[in-house]
Parts: structure tokens; C-alpha cells; sequence
């Protein structure tokens, strides 16, 4: 697998456990109307684009303003959240030191608009050691459509099938594997039940891509 020659993250609940923040800030908007999302709910949408994401849940709960006011105003409340903090997932800092070190480029792929992800890395201070952002406001087609991750090689300069793609959920690690990628699955909680059929392997964390990267990049000394 040597032939490798960069890393393509997914962000939310890959590199950073914002999915139940994610939850939270709809559960916030959904509670004057008395709902919130379910576990099945929020597997259904998990790696999904807003403008995917959000026709559904008005459609579902037969919500009253229109889809763009939904997108604006949870995101919004989800900005607050962040705000905060975004815990890390286990493994990141230990795997981004390892890969500085090996000098191995990397990008982001997410779903979630450009300034999202502009605003994680600056929280991980990560954001002068990433090669590239691709987001799904970048793109005319969000995962499971290969848009993101395609992109996201043109900025790297780097061809598709020569990227090891990390993807959390479904829809991701099928855009990934799509784009031509070597796509491998690490799930959280949320996403442990979808199907990763089509990837090349299925990790428990981000410590496992560590333990790996001689497989996937070579020895390095």
C-alpha cells in the first residue's frame, strides 16, 4: 500500500465528536415545536449536507418555516455550541503528530460549510498543518457523491486513488470510495451500524490508522 502519498479526513465525529453537539443544536430548534431527533433519525442523516439533511426533518415533523430559515437558524445555535469546544476523537493529536513528522500531507472532506471547518482546525491548531479544505458549500453534490473527496485531491495536488480517505459514516466512506480513494472506516456510536461494505478496512479509532501508517505509507525510521 505504499503508494499512498496523503490522508483525506472526514471532521465531524471522525476527527472531533461534534455529532451529539450536532443533535443538540437541533433538539434546541425542534424543542418550541415539541420534537426531537431520535437515534434512528440522526443515523439516517449523519454525513449528509444541510440542504439534504434539513428537507427531511421539516418534512418529518411538518415544521413551518421554510428549509433556508431551518439551515440558518440551527446553524446558528449550533455555532454557539461550538463555540465551547468540540472534543477530540481518541487518537487525533497522537495520529497528526506522527503524520507531521512522516511530513505526509493532509486534507479535509466534510460535509459541513467551509467556515465549519475553518473554525475546528483553528480550535485543534491544526489549521497551518492542513494541506487543503474541501466542504460541501464547495460543491454541487454532497456525500455519498465523490464531489467532496475529488476536490479535495485537485487542492492537494495529489491523484485520488493514491489518498487514504479516514470517513466515520456511511454516505462518507461511499463518497470516498467513489472519489477512487482507499477508504477506511473508523464508526462512533452513531454511525457503528452503517453499512461499510465497500471500504478497504474497518478501524475502532484513530489510534488503529496510527499503528498502521507503515502499512499504508511505508517504513519510515
Amino acid at each position: 500500500m505504499s503508494q499512498l502519498k496523503a490522508i483525506v479526513f472526514d471532521m465531524d465525529g471522525l476527527m472531533v465528536d461534534s455529532e451529539p453537539l450536532s443533535q443538540q443544536a437541533w433538539d434546541e430548534y425542534l424543542r418550541p415545536y415539541g420534537h426531537k431527533l431520535t437515534e434512528e433519525i440522526v443515523s439516517s442523516i449523519i454525513g449528509l449536507r444541510g440542504d439534504v439533511s434539513t428537507p427531511y426533518i421539516k418534512e418529518l415533523f411538518n415544521l413551518p418555516e421554510p428549509v433556508p430559515t431551518i439551515i440558518s437558524k440551527r446553524a446558528a445555535i449550533y455555532s454557539q455550541i461550538r463555540a465551547n469546544g468540540v472534543p477530540t476523537m481518541p487518537g487525533l493529536h497522537e495520529l497528526q503528530a506522527e503524520i507531521n513528522r512522516r511530513q505526509i500531507p493532509w486534507a479535509v472532506a466534510t460535509s459541513s460549510p467551509r467556515h465549519h471547518a475553518e473554525e475546528i482546525l483553528q480550535q485543534l491548531n491544526l489549521q497551518d498543518q492542513c494541506r487543503a479544505i474541501a466542504a460541501g458549500d464547495e460543491v454541487t453534490h454532497g456525500k455519498p457523491h465523490p464531489d467532496i473527496y475529488l476536490l479535495a485531491a485537485e487542492r492537494l495536488g495529489i491523484p485520488p486513488q493514491n489518498c487514504l480517505a479516514l470517513e466515520d459514516s456511511g454516505p462518507g466512506s461511499q463518497a470516498a470510495a467513489a472519489a477512487g480513494m482507499t477508504a477506511v472506516a473508523i464508526p462512533n456510536a452513531q454511525t457503528n451500524t452503517a453499512d461499510f461494505s465497500h471500504v478497504h478496512d474497518r478501524y475502532s479509532s484513530l489510534h488503529d490508522v496510527l499503528a498502521n501508517l507503515d502499512y499504508f505509507f511505508g517504513h519510515t525510521v
